[in-house]
Order: C-alpha cells, then structure tokens, then sequence
C-alpha cells in the first residue's frame, strides 16, 4: 500500500493495455512451448504449492501473506525469470501492501497523483488499475495477474539484473522514494528462502536422492576450487573449497544441509556434518549464533543448520563449502583427487573438489542458465 506521500504503482504509463496483455501471454506461450516448468532441481526458480508454505511466522510474515509470496513468486516463473526477480517480487509487495491483497489505497487517505487526480491502486502491488495500462479493478486483485504486470515490466527495465533490488523495483513502481523498497529486502529474501525448494525440507533439490545443494536456488559460485589469487589477510592462496552466495545480498542467507548426517564439529566459523558413507561436509563463515543445530545431532539432506556469514578471514558474506573424502565407504568419492594430489597444501588433505563431487550423484553445482563464476 502506498504510503509515507510516495505515489502509487501506475503513475506513468509505460505500455498501452493492449500491448501489456499481449507481451504477458506471449511470454506464457513461449514459455510453456518451449520448455517445461522449471522445478527448483534447476537451479533456476521454481514454483511452490501455496497451500504448503512454512507454518508460523517468517521474518514478520505468515499465513495469508506467505501464500501471496508463494503466488508473487510463482507468476515469474512462467516468465523466465530467477529468484533475483522473486525476491524483488516479494519485497515490493510487501512494500506496498504487506503482502495482503487489500481492496484499497491511499485514496483514502486523500492521497493524489502528481497531475492531481485521485489514485485508485489495489492489490498486493497496489496497481492503478483507472489508468488503464495495469488492467480491470478485477485483475489488479488478482494475485497471479498482478503480480505477472508486475513482472512483465520489472524484465522491461534495460539491466534490471544489476540495479540495486529498491532501484529495479522503483522503476516499476515509480515510488516517490526510490529507497522505500530497501528496508524490506532482507526479510523477503529469508521469506523466499523459506518458501523456495520442496517445502518440506527447505532449499533441498534431490539430485540422487542422497544430496541437495546447500542453499536455495539461484545462487553464484564466488570461489573456486584450488590454486587461487587472493588479497584477504589469513586467507589461503590454495582453496580446498567453493565459496557460492546469492546477490546482491547473501548475509543471513539459509544455509541447508547437503546430506543426511551427524554433526561432528561445531566452533569458530565452522560446522562439519559426516554423512552416512564417511565423506563429511564442512560449511565456513557463519557466526556461531546462527547455527541452528547442536553437536552429535542427526540431520536430513536439506535441513536448515545455518545463516550465510562474513566470520574469519573473508571479504563478504558467503558459503565456503568443503568436502573431504576421509572415511569415505563410496568407492566413487574415494577416487576423487583431493588436495595431496593436486599439489595442495597439507590443509588441503582429503579435500576433494565439490564440482566433480556432485556430478557423481547426476548433478551440475553451478548450473549454466542460472548460476555465474564470478
């Protein structure tokens, strides 16, 4: 809902209704043709049940307005669009209406257009739709409608991608505050997180039906395995690890367990889970606060364990994800070169590569269509 004598959604007409209407089922059409829908596995964003969101309470939100973020998050699949679109999604509607399909706006609050004429914006985006270019009274109430205008016009802004989310979303919006939308990313962001993946187990995405990645779909590898040049006091000039993060803003990020396992190593930056077959995981840079399970406790492939940290030596919030083969009963991940092999430092001992370590169960770590090497 607009507030604080910012304007509200539709102040300047960017497309004439036929054109808008037209470029949304065209997208559709190309999308459902040429490709099935894209399931979190991806790597890309993927749809989620409404009816299944979390239960209770996440970053200030529940019931009603999880399942609005899930329908928010839902339309831009269709579109093509990442988790980057859902999450500025998800953030401008709760800027506007708290995520709560209200049949009202600011008209009453005697609130006006810059020219002086009366607004009439509703719905979770608060869309003016007596201006014409937004649709019906009906359709702007319509989550799944509203929230495809909305993201219809958010993949017109040229580089849209590299704007600051509050920018990307004003652009759409024309909010009289450009920065109105910023105080409401990170909890959009954990609201996301929450909501993306099986629903059950979070972030999880079955490869193999043995691993998942460790963070919710959509995010970049920052780091890579081995030999490196790097400028961060104490950091490693030879990285037994990747470094993967979401952007613009990972930190607080939730971070999922990649494997069924015991937690064996809980202190400083560090959480290490062993898994079944030997092989154990470790997940650096989180505080100690934000890990949420204890020592010897058993945990499921795609159990939350921890938030996306910048502890120790580190140049930004970020997973650093590494494995080490030791103890491993897989033969396959036995065989894998680890550090020793590579010519690695004695820290890097048993280390094996996380890349190849995946595409042994049939999975990409950092999947082409949604994930960069940065």
């Amino acid at each position: 809902m607009a507030s604080e004598g910012k304007s509200t959604a539709g102040v300047i007409i960017i497309a004439t209704p036929l054109l808008v209407v037209a470029s949304i089922f065209a997208l559709i059409l190309v999308f459902l043709v040429g490709s099935g829908a894209a399931a979190a596995c991806t790597g890309g964003a993927g749809t989620t049940d409404p009816d299944k969101v979390p239960e209770g309470d996440v970053a200030g939100y529940s019931g009603e307005q999880l399942k609005n973020a899930a329908l928010i998050m839902n339309a831009a699949v269709p579109l093509g669009l990442d988790r980057q679109a859902q999450v500025i999604g998800v953030m401008t509607a709760m800027g506007e209406s708290s995520l709560r399909n209200i049949g009202y706006g600011d008209d009453i609050n005697g609130v006006t257009n810059p020219d002086g004429s009366p607004t009439c914006s509703l719905g979770l985006f608060q869309q003016q739709w007596c201006l014409g270019d937004w649709g019906t009274r009906e359709q702007v109430m319509d989550p799944t409608y509203a929230a495809t205008a909305f993201f219809t016009r958010l993949a017109a802004v040229p580089d849209w991608q590299s704007l600051e989310p509050t920018i990307a979303a004003h652009k759409v919006q024309r909010n009289a505050d450009p920065y109105h939308y910023e105080k409401f990313f990170d909890a959009a962001n954990q609201v996301v997180t929450a909501i993306t993946g099986d629903g059950a187990s979070g972030g999880g995405c079955t490869g193999s039906g043995k691993i998942v990645y460790p963070l919710s779909p959509g995010f970049n590898m920052t780091g890579g395995y081995g030999p490196r040049d790097i400028d961060v006091p104490g950091a490693s000039s030879w990285h037994p690890a990747v470094d993967l993060q979401h952007w613009p803003n990972p930190c607080k990020d939730q971070i999922y367990s990649i494997s069924d396992g015991t937690v064996t190593y809980i202190g400083g930056i560090q959480l290490t889970i062993k898994s079944p077959e030997g092989w154990s995981v470790s997940y650096l840079h989180m505080q100690l606060s934000d890990i949420s399970v204890t020592m010897g406790q058993t945990v499921k492939a795609g159990d939350p364990i921890a938030l996306v940290g910048n502890e120790g030596p580190s140049s930004g919030c970020h997973l650093d994800m590494r494995i080490n083969k030791e103890g491993s009963t897989d033969t396959a991940v036995s065989a894998l070169k680890a550090g020793e092999d590579l010519g690695g430092p004695p820290a890097s001992y048993g280390f094996v590569n996380p890349e190849e370590f995946y595409q042994l169960f049939g999975m990409v770590l950092c999947q082409p269509e949604s994930c960069r090497k940065l």
